[in-house]
């Protein structure tokens, strides 16, 4: 139950500035004169104005002997009046208290809370219960709806039982609304989660409540297993339908808390909402962890590539010096003086017969100028292959921009998974728009220097990594999404309209 500090719900402070006795407790020219029109005595009128100036500060009717004194001796000495504390004592089971009260609602413009109070204020912490789960926020909710609608706000304790009757109400409506649209068949297989599996002596809803690994290949692997696993209780859409996917989250938190055997325990009813909001919930959230293993482990092959070109330099520099080398001494003997042929005789004395040797080298030494790691990339890449084409086949990309042309090449990729050849031959028809591929690859994939060139064949090997590293980025941007995932979804659905 929540306490009313942890509310909006107004209440008299223990201590009161004398900031608060001006700016809230000081009665103005009109309504000192009309608690001297209304009441008779310097009595009557000091309670009808501690009454009335309290309502203005809390929106219901406390007694007088609750109200601080410094309040009373503040109205007091306003409106000139100085009668003892103690003759307020009688007051407030007086019938003139009853009088006063009823001028005050008449003169602000109050309803008392009633049976139509009380509807409105079920109607709006009903509504507000379907995004709200706390006690607290729907009794605000309820304080503001009924001093917007001008009713005198009912005690705390009513506000709490109706806000638990509210939220009960709604739950109520939630399980029968599952219940219903659930077919038998799926009924039965949500009551599987709960049995113990002989060869493991778990049951399938210990399984359910697992969270995944470090993104290691080996857990990648698991993990495309639990997503596989997950797939047999696959609940329809219009189960959940019409269910604030807050209230789906707390319903998966609360079965997160619960065993085989406590769930068990609960009305039935009730069960299967837990259940169905926690396989919803994990079916979303194994995508997302696959997305992030995915994403860790492009990465992670990305810096050995790195790591590889940076030992390759550091391997072959001196050969690289060698090649500085021979290049001076050709300069030098070209500008050797004397005829043509002189200069010819003196380049071939130099060559030798390492001439196809150095136009290797210098072949090898271009292939990876520039930093460019990716030719690195495969002897990384070899041993995630066929997991990460298994991956491909799990999820269901989409793009959210109007530029479909990678979609369609990660589906020629599909297509051609098994084969094994070092080319693939390109597409004429439609052909293969490739203007995502950056230049690095380009080279690499098509050896072919102009990019408005249309490529007739493809590495093989080098498309794949090229691929698999532009679905990584384009990932991570959100250029593409994961159908049915959280952090993966299409972000333009949680853009406000």
């Amino acid at each position: 139950m929540p306490t009313i500090q942890e509310t909006a719900y107004p209440r008299l402070k223990n201590h009161v500035s004398v900031r608060d006795l001006a700016v809230i407790y000081t009665p103005n020219v009109d309504e000192l004169a009309l608690a001297k029109q209304v009441t008779r005595g310097a009595l009557a009128q000091l309670v009808f104005l501690v009454l009335l100036k309290i309502f203005q500060r809390l929106g219901y009717f406390v007694p007088i002997s609750q109200v601080p004194t410094v309040i009373i001796e503040h109205i007091a000495g306003v409106a000139q009046i100085q009668p003892a504390i103690t003759d307020l004592t009688g007051y407030d089971l007086s019938g003139t208290r009853k009088r006063h009260l009823q001028i005050i609602r008449q003169t602000l413009h109050i309803n008392c809370y009633g049976k139509d109070a009380r509807h409105i204020l079920l109607l709006a912490m009903s509504q507000a219960a379907r995004t709200k789960e706390e006690l607290a926020d729907l009794i605000n909710v309820g304080i503001e709806e009924l001093v917007r609608k001008k009713y005198e706000l009912p005690a705390f304790d009513t506000l709490v039982r109706g806000a638990r009757h509210a939220r009960t109400i709604l739950y109520r409506q939630f399980y029968q609304q599952v219940d219903a649209r659930l077919s038998a068949k799926e009924k039965k297989g949500i009551e599987t989660l709960f049995i113990v599996e002989p060869e493991s002596r778990f049951t399938p809803w210990n399984t359910l409540k697992q969270e995944p690994g470090s993104p290691t290949l080996t857990h990648l692997k698991v993990w495309l297993d639990r997503q596989a696993w997950l797939a047999q209780y696959h609940i329809g859409e219009q189960v959940l339908a019409d269910i604030p996917d807050v209230k789906i989250q707390h319903f998966a938190a609360e079965a997160r808390t619960l065993d085989a055997a406590r769930m068990l325990e609960i009305e039935p009813k009730k069960r299967l909402i837990l259940a169905v909001s926690l396989l919803k919930v994990q079916s979303n959230q194994v995508l997302d962890d696959l997305a992030d293993m995915f994403i860790k482990r492009m990465s992670t092959i990305h810096q050995k590539g790195k790591d590889a070109l940076a030992d390759y330099h550091a391997r072959n520099q001196q050969r690289a010096d060698e090649l500085v080398q021979t290049l001076r001494d050709l300069v030098i003997a070209y500008r050797t003086e004397g005829s043509a042929q002189d200069k010819i005789t003196a380049i071939e004395a130099l060559l030798a017969d390492q001439g196809d040797v150095i136009l290797q080298r210098c072949d090898d030494h271009m292939a990876h100028a520039g930093d460019n790691y990716f030719a690195f990339l495969w002897r990384f890449y070899k041993s995630h292959r066929s997991t990460l084409f298994r991956l491909l086949k799990r999820i269901t990309v989409r793009t959210t921009t109007q530029d479909t042309t990678f979609v369609t090449a990660l589906n020629f990729l599909l297509e051609h998974e098994h084969k094994h050849g070092e080319w693939l031959t390109a597409p004429k028809a439609p052909c293969l728009d490739l203007r995502w591929m950056s230049e690095a690859w380009w080279r690499l994939v098509t050896e072919q220097r102009n990019h408005d060139e249309v490529p007739k064949r493809l590495h093989r090997r080098y498309f794949e990594l090229c691929v698999f590293s532009q679905l990584m980025m384009e990932l991570k941007s959100g250029d593409l999404c994961i159908l049915g995932s959280n952090h993966y979804a299409d972000y333009r659905d949680q853009l406000i309209s």
